[in-house]
């Protein structure tokens, strides 16, 4: 699985410290393998022997590839979150940047699990803390961030899912059609007429995602 990450500034934002960091940075976190795969005898041919440094040894020659961040499959949720580079977007978006982290990788590579942690409800309790995702993690730093702040942050979500090229409301379910997307000079880009709900607690986002993952429709990506 790959973590691409983004920021961009206007003017007003030229001199930040922070921009003399990468803008642009790619993380990959390499999973373990799974009982199926150990039962059906394979190899790991996938090797982390530094920060950045991809080993990929599964014909006679050995490829090496370099990356911002690598994590072996030894890597924990909270490392992974603590060293990625996502809580840096974070204070940069309470600071006025926009920000993406955007999560690539086939089928089973396991972009659910280091983004959700397992499948289980959160909200319902049932999931240990050491397990939760990039985006529990994220929302819950959001939250103490803004709140910790003197300046008065009102924080919103919207989840959407773009499939064959049609944007889709998750939360909305009812509006069937795909949305526009359109720009603008003061907004940039956005999706017209997106449901968005304002929230001040891990849950209430939490249970928004659950209600919006119902509505996504599956595919199976290849590479």
């Amino acid at each position: 699985m790959s973590l691409f990450s983004h920021l961009s500034a206007g003017e007003q934002f030229a001199d930040h410290e922070d921009l003399k960091q990468n803008n642009f940075s790619v993380a990959v976190r390499v999973r373990p393998l799974t009982n199926t795969e150990v039962q059906r005898g394979e190899k790991t041919v996938v090797y982390c022997p530094g920060e950045s440094t991809l080993y990929v040894n599964h014909t006679s020659q050995e490829k090496v590839f370099r990356f911002d961040a690598v994590f072996d499959s030894t890597t924990s949720q909270e490392e992974l979150f603590e060293e990625s580079g996502v809580k840096r977007l974070i204070d940069l978006a309470l600071s006025g940047y926009s920000c993406t982290v955007f999560a690539f990788g086939q089928t089973g590579s396991g972009k659910t699990y280091s983004l959700m942690g397992p499948p289980t409800r959160y909200e319902d309790h049932l999931m240990p803390r050491s397990l939760a995702g990039l985006i529990q993690r994220s929302f819950l730093y959001l939250l103490e961030q803004s709140q910790s702040r003197s300046a008065d942050f009102t924080l919103s979500a919207s989840y959407i899912e773009i499939y064959n090229e049609q944007v889709r409301d998750l939360l909305n379910p009812r509006l069937s059609d795909s949305l526009p997307v359109r720009w603008s000079k003061s907004r940039g880009f956005y999706v017209e007429n997106l449901f968005t709900v304002e929230f001040e607690s891990l849950d209430t986002v939490m249970a928004l995602l659950h209600d919006g993952k119902v509505q996504k429709l599956d595919g199976f990506t290849r590479i």
